[in-house]
């Protein structure tokens, strides 16, 4: 059988100086479609990273808002979805920006958003957080959404122990989902504090607020 062919739209999406344009699927069922039942039983594999979710946005405002957590940092971004917090990254002038992603396609699909926006190529990794093989500590690691499944907790706080770089800072943004609570309790009991900024999204005419953690080490 013929995999249906995937179909592309481009957005305009506005965001404090910066116009974006962001290449993402049309219709996320075609992607969903292509997962096989082997594939999900083995996995639960899902193509979240096709979606523009609430706290991408949430999390490119926050940053815009604060150009010096990302200025001259060594930032490493865990899940790039579409790119559009990459993108963010990338103008906000790290020292070194690595983009990180467990689907290939994806980091493919960034990249093609780099090009459309007119940016240099980024340094991207295919990486499951669950056995990361970094090489190097980050000053800055970024996420939005990552904690909607408490089985990547105990995963993503290794991570962050032996990826973060002495005095530096993780910014995870999440749309107050009931499960992350756990997670943020666990980081707590690790030594980890974090301060907590809300920003509302309008999407499709509802107003999401979403949880902006700057979080480091104690």
């Amino acid at each position: 059988m013929t995999e249906k062919p995937i179909k592309y739209v481009i957005e305009e999406h506005r965001l404090g100086q910066w116009n974006f344009r962001l290449k993402r699927v049309q219709n996320l069922d075609d992607l969903i479609d292509r997962i096989t039942d082997e594939l999900f039983n083995r996995d639960e594999r899902l193509p979240y990273w096709g979606e523009l979710w609430p706290s991408a946005i949430g999390l490119s405002h926050f940053l815009i808002r604060n150009p010096d957590l990302i200025e001259g940092k060594r930032t490493l971004e865990l899940g790039v979805g579409l790119g559009l917090t990459s993108m963010v990254l990338q103008k906000l002038n790290p020292s070194e920006l690595l983009l990180t992603d467990y689907e290939m396609e994806a980091l493919n699909l960034v990249k093609e958003n780099f090009i459309l926006n007119r940016l240099p190529e980024p340094a991207v990794q295919l990486t499951d957080w669950r056995s990361p093989d970094f090489t190097e500590r980050f000053e800055r690691i970024v996420a939005s959404d990552i904690l909607y499944e408490e089985r990547f907790f105990d995963p993503l706080i290794r991570l962050f122990k032996n990826s973060l770089a002495s005095g530096g800072k993780i910014i995870i943004a999440e749309p107050n989902r009931a499960v992350a609570k756990n997670f943020f309790r666990s980081l707590h009991d690790c030594g980890f504090r974090f301060k907590n900024t809300i920003v509302p999204v309008v999407q499709t005419g509802k107003t999401i607020r979403i949880n902006n953690f700057v979080i480091y080490y104690s």
